[in-house]
């Protein structure tokens, strides 16, 4: 059987005793197939009985003994260590506590602010006695085309891998949260909930807006979900609902418009239908640089060659939407 020696540099801290937070080492023999949560193990039973972090389901469900390995969140129950030394190409990993959250002991953190954002949010289903029967004995009754629309996001396990490498969470306090503004579409997106579209105000008034589109969210998650897509569907559902006079909806205005008149992104123009003349002055110091590099093209552009082709396409995929 396939082994080999591992060096683990494991994230020690003792709130009692630990002003800050320093790396223990400990080598392990592992073996084809043993996972992290399995070497965990073998230093808590062997080497160091103090060693705190999670564990419950074992089994990729819970989501409660994710940690960072070599700096990338991951399921300590679900990850191997030895297909990590061949990832990384190195006989030493390096665990860690997720980011973004307080850490409480060695590698476990505290889940309640971001659990606590999730629950502002409302993240259950209000039924819609329009589409909801009263009676326990009927059935309610969702196609699978309309199932298909959040289904995934149904996947999330809460395990806060997303949250934790979430810029726009690590910056801004009133920023819901990759996985919670997931669960927020998940409802919203739900025929069966009352207030279906009207959430994404629930999400604007968390600053959904503040993504970046990063991917990062969708990159680090063990169940495949992606919870930019969701922010990305709750974006249109609030500009369906009337919320466009915020500079994240005004972009995309700004964006649509810029390509039907000419196919191309119009650079001079964008900012200014983003901001309005705010964004003169912001931006003005850099456009004279920009200019003087020959750098900044003229606001007004021929339309290229393939645009009507493109302002096809563009009407059909909003047709479809």
């Amino acid at each position: 059987m396939e082994s080999k020696t591992v060096k683990f540099r494991v994230f020690r801290f003792n709130p009692e005793k630990d002003s800050k937070g320093y790396f223990q080492e400990f080598t392990v023999d592992a073996v084809k197939g043993m996972t992290l949560l399995e070497a965990l193990f073998v230093i808590k039973d062997r080497f160091d009985p103090t060693l705190s972090f999670r564990a419950y389901c074992r089994s990729a469900i819970c989501g409660s003994c994710a940690v960072r390995v070599n700096g990338h969140p991951k399921l300590a129950c679900k990850t191997q260590v030895l297909n990590e030394v061949k990832r990384f190409q190195t006989d030493t990993l390096t665990i860690e506590p997720i980011e973004n959250q307080p850490i409480i002991r060695d590698l476990i953190v505290d889940w309640n602010p971001a659990i606590d954002k999730m629950k502002a949010l409302n993240p259950y289903l209000i039924p819609d006695r329009n589409v909801v029967p009263e009676s326990p004995n009927e059935e309610s009754r969702v196609s699978p085309e309309q199932f298909h629309e959040f289904d995934s996001f149904t996947d999330c396990i809460l395990c806060t891998a997303c949250y934790s490498v979430c810029t726009a969470a690590t910056l801004d306090e009133n920023y819901a949260g990759p996985f919670e503004l997931g669960k927020l579409f998940r409802f919203a997106a739900d025929p069966r909930d009352a207030l279906k579209g009207e959430r994404s105000k629930i999400g604007y008034a968390y600053n959904m807006w503040n993504c970046v589109r990063c991917e990062r969210c969708a990159d680090v998650c063990p169940k495949g979900v992606s919870p930019v897509t969701g922010v990305m569907k709750l974006r249109g559902m609030s500009i369906s609902v009337g919320l466009r006079n915020n500079p994240g909806a005004r972009h995309v205005f700004a964006f649509y418009k810029s390509l039907m008149d000419s196919g191309l992104l119009n650079e001079v123009l964008l900012p200014i239908r983003t901001k309005g003349i705010k964004a003169i002055f912001e931006q003005l110091p850099l456009g004279i640089k920009l200019m003087l590099k020959g750098k900044v093209h003229s606001p007004f552009q021929k339309p290229i060659k393939e645009h009507e082709s493109l302002v096809k396409v563009m009407k059909a995929s909003l047709e479809v939407e």
